[in-house]
């Protein structure tokens, strides 16, 4: 076993990286799914995607053995505040992604999570009292020049853009808070939201005469593991793999999310939205740098 061991050691680094690009390769293509269901209103498609995400992630959160954490968090009414706070921010998230993917704007849903990097910087300095460096500053900037460029080519705010990023910046933060693992934070903040996904769905059963078919009913039940799954390749990817090489894995999702609004669902986007989205991506070519500069790669990675 000793002769095994470093064969091993090295299979199991090479599966973690593995987890990691799976997690933000399916987080890419996450589109082609939710524009299959079209024809569905948004908040259906969201509580739907509760219900079976809730389903799923019970069984998740058995397998990793998490129930003590979710029992200690439920006694605890700053942490149990926090992930009601953390669960109604990332289903605004999921709810103006899914809208967006919809209503053909995955483009600017994908502008979206290429800025979200540069304002969980800003909401260290704000929330956290970090400090940026010139770099940073400079990211950070340019990525603000990007956006103007964008609003004024288009005549209007990307509020699409501006949502998804500020919600899910803001749900990072406050899941920093919590210090709850992944899975098991995840789980509690689906339970929180269960009853109104439920009661909702009554109401519209209620309110309409309309007959889902059954592959409609399909396709919403696997919104719970389809969205599940990357989430677990990610926690188990994020305990071993380097914080520099997940920082530069996070932009593959945003840029396959880019290339099927544009190549596959052909959405317009004029000169001057291709200007906006270079200076982000410049910000956010900074932004590695300076990651990379601070925490270097071990030279097995």
């Amino acid at each position: 076993m000793a002769l095994l061991s470093p064969w091993i050691t090295q299979w199991e680094s090479d599966l973690n990286y593995l987890q990691a690009l799976a997690a933000y390769v399916l987080w890419g293509v996450f589109p082609l799914y939710w524009k299959l269901l079209s024809g569905v209103n948004s908040f259906e498609v969201i509580c739907h995607r509760i219900i079976w995400s809730l389903v799923t992630l019970i069984l998740c959160v058995s397998l990793v053995g998490q129930w003590p954490e979710i029992r200690r968090a439920l006694r605890d009414p700053r942490r149990l505040g926090l992930t009601v706070f953390a669960a109604c921010l990332i289903s605004l998230n999921w709810l103006v992604f899914i809208w967006a993917v919809q209503h053909g704007a995955v483009v600017q849903a994908s502008l979206g999570y290429f800025i979200n990097p540069l304002l969980n910087v800003l909401l260290g300095v704000m929330i956290f009292g970090e400090r940026l460096s010139r770099n940073q500053w400079w990211a950070v900037s340019l990525a603000a020049v990007g956006l103007m460029i964008v609003t004024i080519s288009t005549g209007s705010v990307s509020w699409i853009a501006l949502s998804l990023a500020s919600s899910f910046a803001a749900y990072a933060a406050v899941k920093k808070k919590t210090s709850l693992p992944a899975i098991a934070g995840l789980g509690l903040e689906t339970a929180v939201l269960l009853p109104l996904a439920v009661a909702y769905l009554i109401w519209v059963a209620n309110s309409t005469a309309e007959v889902k078919t059954t592959n409609t009913l399909f396709l919403l039940s696997l919104g719970g593991p389809i969205t599940t799954l990357p989430l677990v390749l990610f926690a188990a990817a994020a305990k071993s793999v380097p914080l520099a090489v997940m920082g530069m894995l996070q932009y593959i999702a945003p840029s396959l999310q880019f290339l099927v609004g544009f190549w596959l669902y052909q959405e317009p986007i004029g000169i001057g939205q291709f200007v906006g989205f270079a200076c982000v991506w410049c910000a956010l070519a900074i932004l590695t740098y300076e990651m990379l500069s601070r925490k270097p790669v071990p030279a097995d990675a």
